[in-house]
């Protein structure tokens, strides 16, 4: 699909985009029908002017600078163990990483937070008392230090969740982040109230409180209780940054998920089209931050080692005289001309080469650039309906997401089950895959921060604590030795060569006997303290 096409599927939806919408069961919900559409230039935010509007990734990529900036997301995923994959594939898109991802409706069980850690954050959680459902979740970018706010974090069984944290900032107040997800149809008095109690004290702070709130504020002017909710929070210098329906379907459009602030100004917000759960996900950024900028995937470093370099790279081997090695008398001077010749002419003509990897299918492999196009052709299914919200879109989209959700998990286990069969005599392959599928959230590993030795004696002496690490493994032979029993006298072998341990012999190595060691040894790209693999010796 064209940029300028997508530009024109994705532009923001306008006020001819509502539909006739229906009546919905909570009266915090806005009740409309044909002749009470909603019109965009008659609601509470149309004087806000804080420009929010929706974005695809590659929008948001380029019209969004977050560098040096404070960003934050907020994803309903309507359960992490069905939507979590999605959402390291949704954050995996953008070019600079958020300061902070929230997370609600995480329905997670205790205990089971490790499963959903992400490289690069601190994670904290808390889920829903005696039921499922339910649940937030934090992360923050541990380039930042954070603690935990006992006082602002709640649960109130059968009303909402509520995680609260405050980030230290170096140059600017330091920045409070509140999640919370508040059940449908819940007491509304009660929230409004605890909420009002929480927040009053905000002046010292910069705020995002962010959530799934399911207040539709699209229904401020026919709610008491929704007008109630609206008024408390710009009383306390809080305001949405999320203007436009957040949760959209063939019938329906609400503004339930968003983004409150004390912050208005340079700030950019918006929600970002992306079929996660029925609920899109909502962002703000920040000019509050300063940090220093780093970019979502480290640099990778690599040889440039094509045929035609390593061709290349032979031929000007094979035509070194080698006078410096052969006319050295002194071995290890011999073999440091040899090294540094080979080495020159290796990194002529095979360079390292620094690039960024952007391929987000890199984590998936069994994604082939047939399916890679089926994921797009799902995602402007989805576009188009959330841009016409008409039933046949809908269906449209839903029928060919679960069938191409079906070939994706078919595509997973076949390319599984082909390396699991590759490595089928190759214990270290089929572990290696394994671990790739079991551990590749597990990151938390703990290191003891003392040496302990024989007497029980705690060492934090670098040291001694080295010199004990040796008093062990020399020490560890001869105690073995020592508790194996010795033979009697009757089991002593007589006739056993006595050999002179005051001598050796070494054969003279000889030229083919290097190349068929060398000829052996396993096609590795593990290198050795040079920088060298067996895989380019073998080929030069």
């Amino acid at each position: 699909m064209s940029s300028s096409a997508m530009d024109t599927t994705l532009t923001a939806l306008t006020k001819t985009d509502y539909p006739e919408l229906k009546t919905f069961d909570y009266t915090e919900y806005k009740s409309q029908d044909k002749e009470n559409d909603l019109d965009p230039e008659n609601n509470f935010f149309y004087n806000i002017g804080n420009n929010c509007c929706y974005y695809s990734t590659q929008q948001y990529n380029l019209t969004v600078n977050a560098d040096n900036k404070f960003s934050i997301i907020h994803f309903n995923s309507r359960s992490l163990y069905a939507n979590f994959k999605h959402i390291k594939d949704c954050l995996n898109q953008f070019k600079q990483p958020f300061s902070v991802i929230t997370i609600s409706e995480n329905w997670l069980t205790p205990n089971k937070g490790a499963d959903f850690e992400l490289d690069g954050y601190e994670f904290s959680y808390i889920n829903r008392e005696g039921k499922m459902g339910g649940g937030v979740a934090v992360y923050v970018d541990n380039s930042f230090r954070y603690k935990l706010i006992e006082n602002m974090t709640n649960v109130v069984k059968d009303h909402f969740e509520c995680l609260t944290v405050e980030i230290y900032m170096e140059k600017n107040k330091n920045v409070i982040v509140s999640c919370i997800y508040r059940a449908p149809g819940s007491n509304m008095n009660l929230f409004i109230e605890w909420f009002e109690k929480t927040y009053t004290a905000i002046n010292s702070k910069n705020y995002f409180i962010c959530g799934d709130f399911n207040i539709d504020l699209l229904n401020v002017n026919n709610h008491k209780l929704t007008e109630e909710f609206i008024n408390t929070t710009c009383s306390l210098s809080l305001f949405p940054q999320i203007t436009r329906p957040s949760r959209i379907t063939a019938n329906r459009a609400t503004l339930i998920d968003n983004i409150f602030t004390n912050l208005i100004d340079n700030t950019i917000s918006g929600l970002l089209v992306h079929d996660i759960s029925d609920h899109l996900p909502v962002f703000a950024v920040c000019d509050i931050c300063h940090m220093k900028a780093k970019t979502k995937n480290n640099p990778i470093h690599k040889r440039l080692r094509t045929e035609k370099s390593i061709n290349a790279f032979k031929d000007e081997l094979s035509q070194q005289t080698w006078e410096s090695v052969l006319e050295e008398n002194d071995m290890d001077k011999a073999y440091d001309n040899f090294l540094n010749i080979f080495k020159s002419l290796y990194d002529k003509h095979c360079p390292n080469v620094e690039f960024n990897s952007t391929n987000k299918y890199s984590e998936h492999p069994w994604i082939t650039k047939g399916l890679q196009n089926a994921c797009k052709k799902k995602n402007k299914l989805y576009r188009d309906f959330i841009r016409q919200r008409s039933t046949g879109a809908e269906n449209k989209y839903k029928k060919y997401k679960n069938k191409l959700t079906a070939v994706l998990r078919k595509a997973k286990q076949d390319y599984y089950s082909k390396q699991l069969d590759r490595n089928k005599n190759n214990i270290k392959g089929i572990w290696n895959i394994l671990n790739s599928v079991i551990k590749k959230n597990s990151k938390h590993v703990s290191y003891p921060q003392h040496f302990t030795n024989n007497e029980d004696k705690h060492l934090n002496n670098m040291e001694e604590i080295v010199h004990n690490f040796n008093k062990y493994f020399v020490s560890v032979g001869p105690k073995l030795a020592e508790e194996i029993p010795q033979p009697t006298g009757h089991e002593i072998l007589k006739d056993v060569l006595v050999r002179n341990p005051d001598s050796m012999f070494l054969t003279a190595v000889e030229e083919n006997e290097v190349i068929d060691i060398v000829n052996k040894c396993e096609n590795k790209r593990s290198t050795d303290n040079d920088g060298i693999d067996m895989i380019i010796i073998k080929k030069v």
